[in-house]
């Protein structure tokens, strides 16, 4: 599945890449992009969603309080988001409070590191933290800089499955991981995130959701 990354100042801009942007199976709001977050104006156009608040120290767009990012991810779960995505960072705390207000929407856990990517056995443990932690669905993004640095990434989509049955999103990022964003699908990961167009990057490297299709298109997926 292809999940169209949206970071836009306003709900309007927003929402008109939701309805006039290219067709995705799941639409990620960045919360933390519009200038007046808000929820439930997404709900009208019946799109399958993702919402996150992201934290400023793994790329979040501005800063703002844990207190008030939990307060909206929330709030995206009483409307009927289909995930909301916390960062492992906020600790058990923060998730515990985020999953007791939970029903049908499934939490994401997600690491990203923007400097590089760590040794597997890092990656490893921090993924045994979201097991721990009852993630649904587990993220790992970091900078790549060597292709055997997006190879491990992508061994761990198929040692998360094995091991805890845990559904893993697991690329790199920068020049070198762009394909670890297409290879990714390969190996059991349940969506990858692309841009609705040029210039609407929400991390480095990443494809536009056209092109990402082509190449997909291309390889059989």
């Amino acid at each position: 599945m292809i999940c169209i990354s949206v970071a836009a100042p306003t709900v309007e801009e927003a929402k008109r890449i939701l309805a006039s942007g290219p067709e995705a199976d799941l639409f990620e709001i960045r919360l933390d992009a519009l200038r007046e977050p808000a929820v439930a104006p997404f709900f009208s156009l019946s799109k399958p969603l993702i919402f996150t608040f992201r934290a400023q120290e793994e790329g979040g767009l501005r800063p703002a309080p844990l207190e008030e990012r939990l307060f909206w991810l929330r709030e995206a779960a009483t409307h009927g988001a289909s995930f909301v995505d916390l960062e492992l960072a906020c600790g058990p705390e923060a998730v515990a409070q985020l999953r007791s207000g939970l029903r049908e929407t499934r939490l994401i856990l997600s690491y990203h590191n923007f400097q590089k990517t760590p040794s597997k056995a890092y990656l490893c443990d921090k993924i045994k933290e979201m097991v721990e932690l009852k993630a649904d669905v587990g993220k790992v993004v970091c900078m790549v800089r060597r292709p055997e640095e997006g190879l491990e990434l992508l061994s761990l989509i198929v040692w998360a499955r094995r091991k805890f049955d845990l559904p893993l999103v697991a690329f790199g990022m920068g020049p070198a991981g762009r394909w670890t964003r297409a290879v990714s699908l390969f190996l059991g990961a349940p969506f990858t995130f692309a841009a609705s167009r040029t210039g609407a990057e929400t991390a480095p490297g990443q494809l536009v959701a056209e092109d990402l299709r082509k190449v997909l298109k291309i390889l059989g997926v």
